[in-house]
């Protein structure tokens, strides 16, 4: 049931991407075009979104703890940047790290949002549930 979910919010995720990736392309003006891909550059919002499903796929399947999943990607995070920054043909940007710090940041706090509502809404459940005594037998 929980993977259900958690796959059905993967493919909303992905389809609302792709959806305005297609709408902005066909149905936006060439002046709002230009607006709306200068600032923040298309990449930029590629290492968010990228990094947020890693963030939420590492957690979920491997089942580390928060802190661990945003040690372990921002580490791997760094890494990336820092081996593209010596390659010739990459260019290694704090932005991109940046990015990619904050699209693991954004996972996290709705992740922590959501265990509070949770632990919200179990509270408000047990409090409505009647609470049973021990079962006796009538013999």
């Amino acid at each position: 049931m929980k993977i259900r979910h958690h796959l059905t919010f993967f493919i909303l995720i992905i389809s609302a991407t792709i959806l305005l990736l297609f709408v902005s392309e066909f149905l936006l003006p060439t002046e709002l075009k230009k607006v709306v891909f200068r600032a923040p550059p298309i990449d930029i919002i590629g290492h968010f979104i990228g990094f947020f499903i890693l963030a939420w796929l590492i957690h979920s399947l491997i089942k580390l703890t928060l802190i661990e999943t945003f040690m372990t990607i921002s580490f791997y995070g760094a890494l990336s940047e820092l081996g593209q920054y010596y390659l010739g043909f990459r260019n290694g940007e704090f932005s991109d790290f940046f990015a990619d710090v904050t699209g693991i940041s954004l996972f996290i706090l709705l992740k922590l949002l959501y265990l509070a509502y949770h632990k919200v809404c179990i509270k408000k459940l047990n409090k409505k549930m009647p609470t049973t005594s021990t079962f006796v037998r009538s013999d």
